[in-house]
């Protein structure tokens, strides 16, 4: 039915692939999630700096919609679709509720599959052809397309247009999407031969993934500096630096490292913020443990197999004393049952010391 498909070397690594699908293939890479009933839809949001907010089915409804013919393009397989979608642009949903991220920050979208997600840059989310779509030509969004709700970005390949949205979420940092994670693509954007095809012009100012990598950055002008030995230390001055060294406070501190489900993100935060704690770095990370990553029956005679799965990381600087209330709440927000697999790790590492840079306060001073 369709010609000119070019399927990657990981072909086998997804759920389902469907070439004789109409208006559009299926390319699921993982299991589609379960039906919901629309009453029980509901769209996740949360801001750099604002609460979350949950937007049901009917108020999204409520949004100017509009239609917009566009082809969807797969660079990876090497075929394109054009069909009308109906829906909501996503910067029209993004000011009605006031979820924004830095001026070169990033929004996240995460499917209800609970594991695929993807970023797009600030500027790229706010453009206007950037919808999120209920409807496929004239008709209701099917599921095995992505319905009841699915993101849509034209100017981009066509695993950014995220199926089944449940969750929006800010970032001041490129979250890497889960494509670039497996290394399945380096980028989300178009070559040049599809841009030129279609006739597509990115949006203006920042672009998504990935950043410049450093040989793409000019380096600074060499500057001579002159550089002379030091004058060894006197006999007074050996005891004033000893004395300093002797009064360096005894450290206290843990490291706490998580590693849980990205879906318990931000329950964990809310867990840890209600324990006190709101000092933390978290990100986005591929591993594996004793699970082993994942199996799926396929259609094909061989299952498939995913050898790493993404979670979230989490590093936690505290004293000592806190440390059974921080472990007790990551626990309550990643525990899923007695002995399941997947739920995470946690592990506590000694820190000798820590500086602030800034004022050079040290130990615990310094968190």
């Amino acid at each position: 039915m369709r010609q000119g498909i070019i399927p990657p070397k990981f072909a086998d690594k997804f759920f389902r692939i469907d070439f004789e699908a109409a208006p559009l293939p299926i390319l699921c890479l993982y299991p589609m999630p379960p039906s919901l009933p629309l009453e029980e839809v509901a769209l996740d949001l949360c801001g750099l700096e604002q609460h979350p907010r949950l937007v049901s089915w009917s108020m999204l409804q409520e949004l100017p919609r509009v239609k917009l013919k566009v082809p969807l393009i797969c660079q990876i397989f090497n075929w394109s679709e054009t069909v009308e979608w109906e829906g909501i642009r996503l910067v029209d949903l993004l000011d009605l509720f006031k979820i924004d991220t830095h001026p070169d920050g990033y929004f996240a979208f995460y499917s209800r599959d609970r594991v695929f997600f993807e970023g797009l840059s600030r500027d790229e989310a706010r453009d206007p052809r950037v919808l999120l779509a209920y409807g496929l030509n004239g008709s209701p969004l099917p599921e095995v397309h992505g319905g009841p709700l699915r993101l849509v970005v034209p100017f981009l390949q066509g695993y950014k247009s995220v199926k089944w949205v449940q969750t929006i979420q800010a970032f001041r940092h490129d979250p890497v999407g889960i494509k670039r994670l497996l290394g399945q693509s380096p980028t989300g954007r178009l070559n040049e031969k599809w841009r030129g095809d279609f006739q597509i012009l990115p949006p203006a100012g920042k672009a998504g993934d990935p950043p410049p990598v450093r040989s793409e950055i000019a380096p600074p002008p060499s500057v001579p500096v002159a550089v002379s030995s030091p004058e060894p230390p006197v006999e007074g001055e050996i005891d004033s630096i000893r004395e300093k060294k002797s009064s360096r406070p005894s450290s206290t501190l843990k490291e706490v490292i998580a590693l849980v489900r990205p879906d318990k993100q931000r329950a964990t935060r809310q867990a840890l913020e209600a324990a006190g704690i709101y000092s933390y770095t978290t990100a986005t990370v591929l591993g594996r443990s004793r699970q082993r990553g994942l199996r799926f029956q396929s259609e094909e005679a061989e299952p498939v197999a995913i050898k790493f799965l993404p979670k979230q990381y989490f590093s936690i600087m505290i004293d000592a004393s806190r440390l059974p209330a921080v472990i007790a709440a990551l626990m309550k927000a990643n525990r899923t049952g007695k002995g399941a697999y997947g739920d995470g790790k946690i592990f506590v590492v000694d820190i000798d010391d820590a500086v602030r840079i800034s004022s050079g306060e040290r130990g615990g001073e310094a968190i």
